[in-house]
Parts: structure tokens; C-alpha cells; sequence
């Protein structure tokens, strides 16, 4: 009885406040993925407000959108006193990062707090309108959702748990979801780079892209090791930051090739590429100061 319903087609979603979600662009099929996914992991792993529509959950569906609204807002508030007032950012070419549905921000990885940057930066302030302006984050389980407070925060904060090292396959599902309906920020690297050089991409990501056929904005920054060294418990203040936002990198001959593992590796070596050609720039201007 409960697997029919749960395969029971949902209604048409609606947009309402503080929702990760907009009408017009999420899934007709969330709950029955969502569902899904619960039965083969044992846990709810969506990101973002609770999407039961049912009338008895209803206002507490409303309730639980209000809070991720109001955490996102917060957070973001706070990343900007940081970012913006105790530190220096300077972003090259911001428009770049757009407002569309299905659309991967690609970053290389310097530091635990990127994430805080580059959401306040592509997102705030559109997200005081709506927590859907804010993009989805995939996050290492093993960090982000180790006990339940954690993983009440990253679940408001629209983030997906990802088991680090291992093929997996539900986490992935709701990634692609998730991109269709909204923006996602990812660094291919898949970790951080200890000295600031590009590290390797991996294919997952180029999986995620070839699957979803999403546009793909290039992010280079630099700064964030000084502002948060290496064994440091807090920020630091008088750092200068720079982010470069480049044009979408152009994967329409990739996406004609057949889903595989070495096409994956093409399409995510082109968007490390895109990257690289950003650091490049970067130390070019910086040489020429």
C-alpha cells in the first residue's frame, strides 16, 4: 500500500515564499523522487524546505520554507560582513553568474567557507525575494550531516549529502533534480587545494553536466588561503579577495557523445580548462599592477 503511494503522481508544485523551489521550473516529480531515494537510503536526503503539499502538513510546510528562507538570508548577511566589510572582494564580470534554472557554477576549491562566498556573491541580495535564487550545494556527508543539528542547518542551506568516495548513485539523482529546478554551485576538483594550483577535475561532475545538459559558468578565485589558512579556526580581516566569472563554456560537441566515463572526463577536463584560462588572467593582471 505505501509503495503505490508513494508512485501516486503528485500535483503541479506551487511557488510560495522561502521556497528552494519556484512553480514554473521544479519537478513535477519531487515527492516521488524524494520518496524513492528515502526507501533506498533510509533518510531523507532533499534538499531545502520539506515539499509535502498534503492539507495536514500544509502550514508546516509553509513554516519549514520560512525557516530556510530566513537561514539562508542570515548566513548570507553574515557572509557579507565578512566578505564585503571585513575583507575585500572584487568580482570581475558578476552578471555572468545569471538567475536561470539549470545552470552549474563551477569553482575551484580553496577552503571550507568558498561556498559562503560564492552564494553571497551569485544570489544576495536576490534571495531576500526568494530562497530560490540561492543554488543547491552538494556537501560531504561525513562533514556537513554528522548529527542532526548539522544536518537540519545543511538541509535548510540547501545542501545534498554526498558520500565522498564512492559511486553515489541516489545523492547524483537528486543533483540532477535539483540542477533542472534551480542553480547548483560545485567545485570539480572534488576537494581543496592545499597551494592554490588547479587539482584534477572529476568525472562525476562531467556526468552530472552531460546528463542535464546544463549551462556551465566557469569561477576562478583567489585570496581565500590568506583570509583562512590552513589550521586556522577563524577568518581573518584585511584580505584582499578576487573572483572571475567567465563566459559559459561551450559543451554542445561533448553533449552529442555517448554517456560514458571517458566522455565525462572530456567534458569536465573542458570546464577545468575554462577555469585555468581565468588563473591565467588572474596572474596576468595581478603581474601587471
Amino acid at each position: 500500500m505505501e509503495r503505490q503511494l508513494m508512485h501516486k503522481p503528485s500535483p503541479e508544485p506551487r511557488s510560495r515564499p522561502g521556497s528552494p523551489l519556484r512553480g514554473d521550473q521544479a519537478p513535477t516529480s519531487q515527492d516521488g523522487l524524494k520518496g524513492a531515494l528515502a526507501e533506498a537510503q533510509g533518510e531523507d536526503i532533499w534538499p531545502g524546505p520539506r515539499v509535502d503539499r498534503s492539507p495536514q502538513r500544509g502550514a508546516l510546510s509553509r513554516l519549514d520554507g520560512l525557516v530556510s528562507w530566513a537561514l539562508l538570508n542570515c548566513t548570507n548577511a553574515s557572509s557579507f560582513v565578512l566578505f564585503q566589510l571585513l575583507n575585500r572582494t572584487r568580482v570581475h564580470d558578476r552578471h555572468r553568474f545569471g538567475a536561470e534554472a539549470n545552470t552549474l557554477l563551477c569553482a575551484n576549491h580553496l577552503t571550507m567557507i568558498d561556498s559562503y562566498m560564492l552564494s553571497l556573491l551569485s544570489a544576495w541580495p536576490r534571495g531576500l525575494r526568494s530562497s530560490w535564487h540561492f543554488p543547491y550545494h552538494p556537501a560531504a556527508k561525513e562533514n556537513f550531516f554528522r548529527n542532526e543539528v548539522l544536518s537540519w542547518f545543511s538541509r535548510h542551506w540547501k545542501c545534498i549529502p554526498v558520500r565522498r568516495g564512492a559511486h553515489d548513485t541516489a545523492a547524483l539523482a537528486v543533483m540532477e533534480r535539483a540542477l533542472k529546478s534551480g542553480q547548483m554551485l560545485i567545485f570539480p576538483e572534488g576537494s581543496r587545494s592545499r597551494t592554490g594550483e588547479l587539482l584534477k577535475g572529476r568525472p562525476g561532475t562531467g556526468k552530472l553536466i552531460h546528463d542535464t545538459r546544463c549551462k556551465v559558468v566557469p569561477i576562478y578565485h583567489r585570496g581565500m588561503r590568506h583570509l583562512l589558512p590552513v589550521g586556522a579556526r577563524w577568518p581573518r580581516i584585511g584580505k584582499r579577495l578576487e573572483v572571475y566569472v567567465g563566459e559559459p563554456v561551450k559543451l554542445d560537441d561533448l553533449f552529442q557523445l555517448p554517456p560514458c566515463k571517458e566522455t565525462s572526463e572530456l567534458i569536465v577536463a573542458r570546464v577545468m580548462a575554462a577555469i585555468g584560462e581565468l588563473q591565467a588572467r588572474a596572474r596576468a593582471e595581478r603581474q601587471a599592477r
